[in-house]
């Protein structure tokens, strides 16, 4: 991408001189667009020549001379065409977004295209990651990943671009404050890891961090999140959440309500190499396991398990080599690196694993009852009763929204 275009762009929004325009850069655009001052002086420069800007000397009062740079009207026409024109790539493409807000264009001519782009860029990493994870190579599998997973990102960024473009007002988006003035803030979702989840955050426009069942439930008695992602079962009771939610959050009035019921269990390699049959043979020495982290639910499901078969989890050599999330897990399986390891049907699934089911697990989301009644939960709690949140869970397997949306529990 060359810089000259996008640097009329900011030039839209009024006079400029260089290290302003920097600034501009290197505050709003990262990682989509850097520039240097080299490169910036080159290009204002020819800029000049061509006749979109003019140049004018302001004197400083505490500092030296500068030039100080102002769009012209044939500047204007010559950024006008390039912000209509198809963009090239991924970076030009999130450039004109950004652009385009500041004077008021629409770009929803280019945002189809590039949606088809990058799903056909997606089944290309998807196969990729694939031939990684059958060639065994870790470094491969390692690079295939994060790249599906960017293609992935930029994909959801459309997906909220299209849900709140049509309601920006362009001199708020100046100023920085449409999405503050427009929308009400995002709530904090920290907790379980959990693909559903992930999704049902995209529909609602924000995003989840992935601290375990536990690391959550602190969080929320804490007020540092508005949400948490929870399903732990007390082996005492086999009751789910309830009894961790009174001894973890003791003076805060919780409502709990479900995201769905999932199947848990543990993920081996296809194919099965090392005839693994059950929990059991995380204990045999020939096998390698991988587990979550202190704190996980799914950690505590494996040790409750192991304990029902009179096994003590801490005999086992690898009880303590963790990973923090599902997709952890299942890439070491995937690439060799581990035997076995605890996760969901939809991740063995999405990595194209064997599966050993362990049972069915309730997985609720814990809300502090003064953010659920507020204004600022309703586009989740609205998204979770959402046709579109029910196709998104049909795309994954093993879950069950028998008694999604509904509320399970009131703990005072």
């Amino acid at each position: 991408m060359s810089p000259q275009h996008p640097l009329l762009g900011l030039l839209v929004r009024g006079e400029k001189h260089g290290y302003e325009l920097k600034r501009i850069v290197d505050d709003e655009f990262a990682p989509y667009w850097r520039i240097d001052f080299a490169q910036l002086y080159r290009s204002l420069a020819k800029m000049t020549r061509n006749g979109w800007v003019k140049a004018r000397i302001e004197r400083g009062t505490d500092g030296p001379e500068r030039k100080v740079y102002t769009l012209t009207a044939r500047g204007r026409a010559e950024f006008d065409q390039w912000l209509a024109e198809p963009a090239q790539d991924r970076d030009e493409f999130f450039v004109k977004v950004r652009l385009a807000a500041d004077c008021d264009a629409s770009i929803a001519h280019l945002v189809e295209p590039h949606r088809r782009a990058l799903e056909d860029e997606r089944v290309a990493r998807t196969r990729r990651q694939r031939a990684a994870q059958d060639a065994g190579d870790a470094g491969q599998l390692l690079v295939a990943h994060a790249a599906l997973r960017e293609t992935q990102a930029a994909l959801s960024a459309l997906d909220l671009y299209a849900a709140v473009a049509p309601s920006f007002d362009s001199a708020a988006l100046r100023s920085g404050r449409a999405l503050r003035e427009k929308h009400l803030a995002a709530p904090v979702i920290i907790g379980s890891d959990d693909p559903l989840l992930a999704r049902l955050a995209q529909l609602a426009h924000t995003s989840t961090q992935a601290v375990g069942s536990i690391g959550g439930l602190l969080a929320l008695a804490q007020h540092q999140a508005n949400v948490a992602g929870i399903h732990l079962l007390d082996s005492e009771t086999g009751e789910y959440n309830v009894p961790f939610v009174k001894h973890l959050a003791p003076e805060e009035d919780i409502v709990l309500v479900n995201l769905a019921f999932r199947e848990n269990g543990l993920l081996i390699a296809r194919g099965n190499p090392k005839s693994i049959r059950s929990v059991r043979a995380i204990a045999r020495r020939d096998v390698r396991f991988i587990n979550r982290q202190r704190g996980a639910g799914t950690r505590l499901l494996v040790y409750s398990k192991l304990r029902q078969i009179g096994i003590n989890p801490h005999t086992i050599p690898d009880w303590d080599r963790v990973a923090n999330t599902h997709d952890a897990v299942a890439g070491a399986i995937a690439a060799g690196a581990a035997d076995v390891g605890p996760g969901l049907r939809a991740v063995a699934a999405e990595w194209d694993l064997d599966f050993i089911p362990l049972g069915e697990e309730r997985y609720d989301l814990a809300i502090a009852r003064a953010d659920y009644e507020s204004p600022e939960l309703r586009a989740l709690i609205d998204a979770l009763h959402g046709d579109a949140f029910r196709q998104q869970a049909a795309a994954l397997k093993g879950y069950d929204l028998a008694r999604s949306g509904q509320v399970v529990a009131h703990i005072r």
